[in-house]
């Protein structure tokens, strides 16, 4: 487990125990998960900041009624601006993760129920970043293929043009909750790390590559597993799961990927929060 040290960056006394911090006045300081947020990333810093600090917290490095460190001490683990970090712990409070009282500090409140993946429409690529940091992946096979003719055409490749064909999963709490085969073009495969989908994200992958997603197009359905799915899935075959076709298009209307995901319906849910002026009946 990391030591943690208190607000002033001090070292605290290197004998005292994990149990000893939680009980202390002090704000924990996880000087172990300090990181820079990454501005080339689609993804507002104060969104980066308040992913980092949920996981902090879901991961029970801070538990109820813990001290939560001080904006100052936020800034300078994340090496950005105040207004970055009040955002930030604004999501936090409205959340329900945290109080915040003036004289008093910042305290963890409580947690969200674990085992469950939430996503939010219109908030794709900042819960793309959530799932990277909460979740696991399991890279089931990786290799040229040509995409079927419907792939080929969203891809605007001709068909029989071979893609980089990726299959993977990803677990919750050791459990898959989604299995997935991408396509993505050749040329822009080329730029991805060595075994770079064992290891992380796909967005990742594509900004790495230096074509960084500007749209994304999305449509859902529901279906039924088939052999191949039900069994990466832990699922019996035929049982029902969500499937969503996701296409990735950078700022020049290029589209750079496809996937297709298949997700449990007990450890996935979507979300789609509309205005009341949107709403028609």
């Amino acid at each position: 487990m990391t030591r943690a040290s208190d607000l002033n960056g001090k070292s605290k006394n290197p004998t005292m125990s994990w149990k000893d911090h939680r009980s202390s006045k002090d704000g924990i300081k996880p000087s172990g998960l300090a990181q820079k947020l990454d501005p080339a990333v689609p993804i507002p810093l104060y969104h980066q900041a308040y992913l980092a600090m949920r996981g902090w917290i879901t991961a029970g490095v801070y538990l109820p009624d813990d001290q939560f460190p001080t904006e100052a001490v936020l800034c300078d683990l994340f090496g950005v601006s105040r207004i970055t970090i009040k955002h930030a712990l604004s999501e936090l409070s409205v959340e329900g993760l945290i109080e915040r009282q003036r004289g008093k500090g910042t305290t963890v409140k409580s947690v969200k129920s674990h085992g469950v993946i939430r996503a939010q429409f219109g908030e794709m690529m900042k819960s793309l970043l959530d799932v990277e940091r909460t979740t696991t992946v399991d890279l089931i096979n990786q290799n040229l293929a040509c995409p079927p003719p419907d792939i080929a055409n969203d891809l605007e490749l001709d068909e029989g043009v071979e893609a980089q064909k990726i299959t993977r999963r990803r677990l919750l709490n050791d459990e898959p909750y989604v299995y997935s085969v991408s396509f993505v073009p050749c040329d822009i495969a080329v730029g991805f790390p060595p075994m770079g989908a064992a290891q992380t994200s796909m967005l990742r992958l594509l900004i790495s590559a230096g074509h960084s997603p500007h749209e994304a197009y999305q449509r859902m359905t529901a279906s039924v597993a088939d052999a191949e799915t039900a069994g990466h899935l832990d699922l019996d075959q035929g049982a029902p799961v969500l499937k969503v076709i996701r296409v990735f298009k950078t700022a020049a209307m290029r589209p750079v990927q496809h996937t297709t995901m298949f997700f449990r319906p007990d450890r996935y849910e979507y979300t789609l929060v509309l205005p009341a002026s949107q709403v028609l009946d």
